[in-house]
């Protein structure tokens, strides 16, 4: 059914967001109309030092129509003018049963920097730099069902961290070591217990919300130029898709809490010195703590090769590809006999100066 509050007023057809723009275009006049000015105002923090609870109960909520995926269990809107019959996470063939969904309702996003034909091309590339995919599986993708816009859940938290820890600092030294009528000299270390604060103030740590791809797929494709961020419109969601989130903010919280702690283990061993560093505990406490539900542009493409599905993620901004890839074993044997040859030969070469 058409929504006439994005009615084009030119012949009445959908509007839908234009990459890279702050317009809604008809894809077939060509018409435009302007998205409110009001998303240049600041995007809201949400405090959450208050308690977990009371945080998701200050949160504002929504209420949407979303599609379920029976395989990798993603729920996901889609816009009426995406005519999927595949789940754009894992390329399962779906059934567009739409069910309502109140969660969260995000504070803010990332628009889409370029359209689904820069993204086919960005996508081609990547792949004609895969030696040792089969080449049948290139024509494959190139080939496939197009790529869907879809704008990915993410949690973002800030954070005033002090920590006192417990270590040991360790000194290298070197002494001579006499073995029989020959010395030689080794390097040792003195340790020495320490103690002391570190002080770490934390700004955007973003968690993926999404658990629909393969792990470590969509931290490939940071950075994210968070500071674009405009506050929520559903007015950019238009022609495009946009996940719910499936990790929920308490475990965000925990996976925001997992990335600081690798900074402040690096900001410890600094503050310990020394020539080598090893800790003992760690006590951190978080202060003033807020965090922001946010959605950043994917774009997504699968495929299935030798029964098996791949999954193929550009970065809506800045173009950044990750995927999955099979293997060509033949090419990987033939690049093996290459380079067995080449030994062979230079060993021979050495062999006859």
């Amino acid at each position: 059914m058409a929504d006439l509050a994005f009615a084009c007023t030119s012949c009445g057809a959908q509007l839908e967001y234009a990459p890279g723009t702050r317009v809604l275009k008809c894809p077939y006049c060509g018409h435009e109309n302007p998205i409110e000015a009001a998303l240049a105002s600041a995007v809201a923090e949400i405090d959450y030092a208050t308690g977990l609870a009371e945080a998701e109960q200050s949160a504002p909520t929504e209420t949407v129509s979303v599609v379920s995926c029976k395989r990798c269990a993603a729920e996901f809107q889609l816009d009426s003018a995406i005519q999927a019959s595949r789940c754009p996470f894992c390329g399962t063939p779906i059934v567009l049963e739409p069910r309502a969904l109140t969660h969260l309702r995000p504070g803010a996003l990332l628009s889409f920097g370029f359209d689904a034909k820069a993204a086919r091309s960005k996508y081609e590339s990547w792949l004609s730099g895969l030696w040792f995919a089969p080449n049948d599986v290139k024509r494959l993708a190139k080939t496939d069902a197009g790529f869907i816009g879809m704008y990915v859940p993410y949690w973002t938290f800030d954070a005033a961290t002090r920590t006192d820890y417990a270590g040991q600092r360790g000194i290298n030294y070197s002494r001579t070591v006499r073995e029989g009528d020959k010395t030689r000299t080794v390097v040792e270390t003195r340790w020495t217990g320490c103690s002391g604060e570190v002080v770490r103030d934390f700004d955007d740590v973003t968690v993926v919300a999404s658990r629909s791809l393969p792990e470590g797929y969509l931290d490939k494709l940071e950075p994210w130029d968070l500071g674009e961020l405009a506050p929520y419109n559903p007015s950019y969601l238009r022609g495009f898709g946009a996940q719910t989130y499936q990790l929920g903010l308490a475990g965000g919280f925990e996976g925001a809490k997992q990335k600081m702690d690798g900074v402040i283990r690096r900001d410890v061993c600094a503050d310990i010195g020394g020539d080598k560093q090893t800790i003992s505990s760690l006590r951190t406490a978080y202060d003033a703590v807020t965090f922001k539900h946010v959605l950043l542009p994917v774009w997504l493409n699968s495929f299935r090769y030798g029964g098996k599905t791949y999954s193929f993620v550009i970065n809506g901004r800045t173009g950044e590809v990750q995927g999955q890839r099979p293997w060509s074993w033949i090419k990987i044997g033939l690049a093996a006999l290459v380079a067995a040859a080449v030994v062979v030969v230079v060993v021979l070469l050495v062999d006859k100066h």
